[in-house]
């Protein structure tokens, strides 16, 4: 993966054209036969790259628009801060339980009203049917070797296991297709298999594609899935298919085949020198105290190495080590100059950063969230005496200061045009001018002007935002950075490690074929950063371990599309933690004191109206009407 070429610039040409179009043309009429297509190695490969157009994740863009639903807002780490495309709407809809008519808006790639969860339940099946296509004709091919050939048939059981699983996590089981349904036959009588049924041949693909892919790809192919890329989706499906929400009976067998699937990619990473941990031992070293050296700096330098993983300058680079599988990562080229990598910033950013019609969502990490975050002293908030709830932004674990951009920090802004042209993060309710915070959404703002978003929370994510990118009027201006859109990294498969080894044997347990502990797993992804071992205190008790490992996976992994079915896998969805959404509201006090050292007063504040309901049924999603109506036999997911 460490290259600075990028196979997808391929393979965003192949889809212009539907690979089904691609196939109906006629011999002899400007077009060629199925046939033609799978003779020839290089077409078939062109037609197996039209899959990966369907490879639509947790934090992907559709047609290089950002998610108006994503994993993000669902579970309560964001809440978006644009007004218009029914933004609101959506999220609503959501938070009052009505799937149903989430499921049944309009699918496909240009419909900007649509979560990406819609579209990508219609855009799996064409993703699966590319792959299946693909494994029928894959015979026909005359004019490769044997190891070609089993890298393409690798990359197409990669492709269906990864969109089955995106399926099925959600909406449970459905039709598992060895091959293709007739499309003239009628589709009454089919009727949906277990979520077990299509776990057993979701794992049967995934084991074929670890056989057939190469553990590195030579630089021409750099970007397609490797034999890592298929071992950590195992390993994720493993950990899915484990928790509570499907092993109803906490059958221990399935956390052993979880940790050793886990185990089994953390020894071959390691025999072959791949995906290490980036070393950021040093980023505790930060001065993040009271008017600290790095409290309000953008990109603490001590910081580096762990946030070159996410976000930096230059748009060609090596490829971060830890990374396992990404994205491609995409500009989009118009106006005149380079317009914003896709799509993580999108999701984070607000319009100082990118400019109106470019669709930013501008998600805020909501309070309640953020608390997650530990002190450096690697304890809870809630359990350090030495943290102040009026001073919340000193002496937090080094990621805070990666994830989350708060009142104060200086960030660049457009040189055209800004809602906020101080150079500040200003999200103060009342500033230290007495008048709205310049970063806040006002509620006045007219109609007409409401793409123009502004935060609502409290809190802006860093995340996924470097700080120097902006456009200028007609959508130009400096744009050299990327971000990395990473889909698998090492630091979830320690944690799968951690969480399953865990369940199956305790903080001090090992699972066969490891070297780790669940407690040496966890505290691996501290140390990288610099933070303490897990307290002792949490460290003896396989109940109070959980409840680290898990907030641990909340703050490593956070805005990276994991949390939303964590907690639905975890069956915690419905705790009143993860129902109730917090903005932060600073309130400027007329200066430093006793009780408000900065000077202003911090409270998280309950937003009643964006309150969840979720009870049983809303762990699992429906399937579209429209997909009933064509087979009433397949049944609605229960309870809907």
């Amino acid at each position: 993966m460490k290259t600075k070429k990028h196979l997808f610039a391929l393979i965003l040409a192949s889809i212009f054209f539907s690979c089904e179009d691609y196939l109906d043309k006629v011999q002899g009429q400007d077009g060629i036969t199925q046939e033609d297509v799978f003779t020839d190695v290089r077409t078939a490969e062109q037609y197996i790259d039209a899959g990966y157009f369907y490879l639509i994740t947790e934090v992907s863009a559709k047609n290089n628009t950002p998610d108006i639903l994503p994993g993000m807002t669902m579970s309560g780490e964001g809440y978006p801060g644009r007004f218009n495309n029914n933004v609101q709407e959506r999220y609503q809809s959501y938070a009052n339980s009505d799937y149903i008519n989430i499921m049944n808006l309009a699918p496909g790639f240009d419909q900007r009203d649509t979560p990406n969860m819609v579209s990508r339940y219609f855009e799996a099946w064409k993703g699966i049917r590319v792959a299946n296509t693909f494994l029928e004709n894959v015979d026909l091919i005359a004019n490769a070797d044997e190891e070609t050939i089993n890298g393409l048939k690798g990359q197409a059981y990669f492709i269906k296991s990864f969109l089955y699983h995106l399926l099925t996590k959600r909406h449970g089981g459905l039709l598992y297709l060895e091959n293709n349904l007739d499309l003239n036959q009628p589709f009454n009588g089919l009727e949906r298999e277990s979520y077990e049924s299509n776990l057993e041949n979701i794992l049967n693909d995934v084991e074929r594609a670890i056989e057939f892919l190469p553990v590195t790809w030579n630089s021409t192919n750099t970007g397609r899935p490797t034999k890592g890329a298929a071992m950590a989706l195992k390993s994720r499906i493993l950990l899915f298919a484990a928790s509570p929400l499907v092993n109803t009976t906490n059958d221990q067998q399935k956390w052993v085949a979880a940790a050793e699937a886990a185990a089994e990619l953390i020894n071959f990473s390691q025999t072959n020198g791949l995906y290490t941990l980036k070393d950021a031992s040093g980023a505790i070293t930060m001065d993040v105290d009271s008017n600290g050296t790095d409290l309000f700096v953008p990109e603490p330098i001590a910081l580096e190495p762990y946030r070159s993983m996410f976000v930096g300058p230059g748009l060609s680079k090596d490829l971060p080590q830890e990374a396992i599988f990404m994205e491609y990562n995409d500009f989009s080229f118009g106006f005149g100059g380079r317009l914003v990598p896709f799509p993580r910033m999108y999701l984070t950013a607000g319009f100082d950063i990118v400019k109106g019609n470019n669709n930013p969502m501008n998600i805020g990490a909501t309070a309640n969230f953020v608390d997650k975050f530990e002190t450096k002293n690697g304890l809870p908030i809630e359990d350090d005496p030495s943290y102040n709830d009026q001073e919340p932004f000193i002496n937090r674990d080094p990621r805070f200061y990666n994830a989350i951009l708060y009142d104060g920090i200086p960030w660049t802004v457009t040189t055209s045009g800004p809602l906020n042209s101080s150079g500040f993060s200003d999200l103060a309710v009342v500033n230290e001018n007495g008048v709205l915070g310049l970063d806040l959404h006002n509620p006045a703002t007219a109609v007409n002007r409401l793409w123009q978003v502004r935060n609502t929370t409290g809190y802006r994510i860093r995340k996924w935002v470097p700080n120097g990118f902006y456009l200028r009027s007609g959508g130009n201006g400096e744009a050299d950075f990327y971000v990395n859109n990473i889909i698998f990294r090492m630091a979830e498969i320690y944690l799968n490690y951690a969480e399953a080894a865990n369940e199956a044997y305790g903080p001090g347990g090992v699972a066969p074929g490891a070297n780790l502990t669940a407690l040496d797993a966890v505290n691996i992804i501290r140390n990288r950063v610099g933070m303490p071992n897990v307290n002792g205190m949490y460290a003896g008790s396989q109940d109070l371990l959980r409840e680290r490992i898990r907030n641990e996976r909340a703050i490593e992994l956070c805005f990276e599309g994991f949390r939303y079915d964590d907690i639905r896998r975890w069956k915690t969805a419905t705790l009143e933690e993860n129902k109730i959404v917090e903005f932060l509201e600073m309130r400027w006090q007329g200066g430093p004191s006793a009780l408000y050292p900065t000077g202003f007063s911090f409270e998280n504040v309950e937003q009643t109206n964006l309150r969840k309901t979720f009870d049983e049924r809303n762990y699992w999603w429906p399937i579209p009407a429209s997909d009933l109506e064509a087979a009433p036999s397949l049944g609605q997911t229960p309870g809907w």
